[in-house]
């Protein structure tokens, strides 16, 4: 349709240069008397600049004409061209209110006088101007919708309208252009004040189908039910398998909590192509809500994403759906080909490859994950998140040294995202300590602390530090020990991981008392048969002289699966 009205369009604009020509050679009838041989030649050179866009020497020879033959409305339009052409709305306004009152019947130049209205920021002159237009060419929809969407970008929505009613006024009732304009209103208004509209367009159209449909979806909306049924259930007697109807038929059960025939009418209408997918992954997502705390749920959602799997499975949205239900319940072979596939249909969105790595974290294919980040990373080198999964990878494999420099990457292309900053500082810390840079950990973990305060950095730095300083040389080290495992208990007390931590910078700081009061309720809390926990208990009761009882704890400490490089020589002492 676009190019048939293109091609008349230009037929216009050819017929129009045509017509010039023969009025240059003679005016015909009394007024027959050729325009000059000056004039003449002025235009056909003002013609020639057009061609070579040259608007200034054109707008000069087309004004010589305008001044010599002040009533040939063509030259006014060609003046008013140009100024369309730079954006010279007034003064094109004003050339074509002369053309227009030399010949009020052309509506091409009513047509351009309502693009220039338009450029002046009014859309009810442009409506005026372009209803005519519009009007004198009957069933040509792409010319009308042409000139609405031009209309409602520049924010006219009232306008628009008023040329598509013009159009049905002036040339008939159509129902292509009602349709139109409900989609305008129904993205727009609030479903509520939508009634009236519809009643008149099937009041205006009794024979439609789809207008039908749009009153009972306007009925379902306003919760006038048995309106809806009364107008649906016909159709779906007649077409079994019309999504819309099925659909709709499925919002009125379920409002009226029957859900077992929702799911019957959400059977057939999700494999229809007339509903938006939108709408189907609108109330698959609300199943997928239901389904994670009520478990009559889990089966109708299966069965709805298996629906939408074999329709839509090449949508990345649906894919992401079914990766993210196969994850939930441990499918994690099924969640990692759903995540392949979604990188192969969205591989220009980078929650596909996020989504895909932490799959192969989950599963622990630690070479995979280096491997399809490093693919990641050629895409999105700026992505702090992608390095974070590749370092975490490389440290799985007790690559350290490498594991390093991942995590410095990411750090060099982190922005104004604290929690990513922190997790590969924090990393980055571990692996640094890995490899012996002491120094070099301790800072990475401060920084990490800097930015988030997490109770495990927190933990980890807290005994990292315990464990490498001593008193009298390390209190400074040893007392922000103790304010990092202190910090980490009131995060999360009663974890018998950090309650060891604090017992044992207790211990390193010589307050065996308290250490050993936090060792015991460590062990209390889970790490009683802990062999770091039960080697911490002798190492404490050693130091406050109870010998017996230390190296009773030592003993349970190797029993429980302790280094015995470390706990022999302990047992072993005098």
């Amino acid at each position: 349709m676009k190019g048939c009205w293109m091609l008349g369009a230009m037929a216009m604009l050819t017929l129009s240069q045509c017509t010039m020509v023969a009025k240059l050679g003679g005016r015909g009838g009394d007024d027959s008397l050729p325009y000059s041989a000056d004039i003449q030649r002025t235009y056909f050179e003002g013609q020639q600049h057009l061609l070579k866009r040259d608007w200034n020497d054109a707008y000069g020879a087309f004004l010589k004409c305008v001044e010599a033959y002040p009533e040939e409305a063509s030259f006014h339009f060609n003046l008013a061209k140009i100024d369309l052409e730079l954006e010279r709305f007034e003064a094109a306004e004003l050339a074509l209110d002369r053309a227009l009152k030399l010949e009020p019947e052309n509506t091409w130049y009513a047509y351009h006088r309502g693009e220039a209205r338009l450029g002046r920021g009014n859309g009810v002159g442009a409506a005026e101007d372009w209803i005519p237009f519009v009007s004198a060419r009957p069933g040509d929809l792409e010319a009308l919708m042409e000139c609405a969407d031009r209309l409602l970008v520049d924010g006219h929505i009232m306008s628009a309208l008023a040329v598509m009613d013009g159009y049905e006024a002036n040339v008939g009732l159509d129902e292509d252009v009602r349709m139109e304009a409900f989609l305008i209103l129904q993205a727009l208004t609030s479903p509520n004040d939508l009634g009236p509209f519809i009643k008149q367009a099937v009041e205006d159209f009794p024979q439609s189908v789809n207008f039908q449909l749009c009153l009972a979806e306007w009925h379902v909306t306003v919760d006038e039910l048995d309106d809806a049924s009364a107008i649906l259930e016909p159709m779906a007697t007649k077409d079994p398998n019309d999504g819309r109807v099925r659909f709709s038929l499925a919002q009125i059960a379920t409002k009226r909590n029957q859900l077992d025939e929702a799911l019957g009418h959400l059977m057939k209408a999700f494999p229809s192509n007339d509903v938006a997918l939108e709408d189907k992954l609108r109330v698959l997502i609300g199943y997928g809500i239901l389904a994670q705390s009520d478990p009559e749920f889990v089966e109708p959602y299966e069965a709805l994403l298996d629906v939408l799997m074999t329709h839509h499975g090449e949508e990345p949205a649906v894919v992401q759906l079914a990766c993210d239900w196969a994850y939930q319940l441990g499918r994690l072979d099924e969640a990692l080909l759903h995540a392949e596939t979604l990188v192969d249909l969205a591989s220009s969105q980078i929650d596909s490859w996020t989504n895909l790595l932490a799959i192969l974290s989950e599963s622990g294919v630690w070479r995979e994950v280096v491997e399809r980040a490093e693919d990641a990373i050629q895409r999105f080198p700026l992505n702090p998140l992608l390095h974070y999964h590749k370092a975490l990878a490389l440290h799985q494999r007790k690559e350290h040294a490498s594991a390093c420099e991942a995590y410095r990457g990411g750090l060099a292309v982190v922005l104004d995202d604290p929690a990513v900053e922190a997790a590969l500082a924090s990393g980055l810390a571990s692996c640094l300590r890995e490899i012996g840079d002491f120094d070099a950990s301790e800072a990475a973990f401060e920084r990490s602390l800097a930015l988030v305060e997490d109770a495990f950095v927190l933990n980890n730095h807290a005994y990292f530090l315990a464990g490498r300083h001593s008193l009298p040389t390390g209190k400074v080290a040893l007392t922000r020990a103790l304010e990092c495992s202190t910090q980490a208990n009131a995060m999360m007390p009663e974890e018998g991981n950090f309650m060891d931590t604090q017992a044992y910078v207790l211990f390193k700081l010589e307050r065996h008392e308290e250490a050993l009061g936090w060792i015991l309720d460590a062990q209390a809390h889970g790490m009683g048969g802990d062999p770091v926990a039960l080697e911490h208990e002798g190492d404490i009761r050693w130091a406050m002289g109870d010998a017996t009882a230390a190296k009773t704890a030592w003993q349970a400490a190797l029993d429980h699966g302790g280094d015995p490089d470390v706990l022999t020589p302990k047992l072993n002492r005098p």
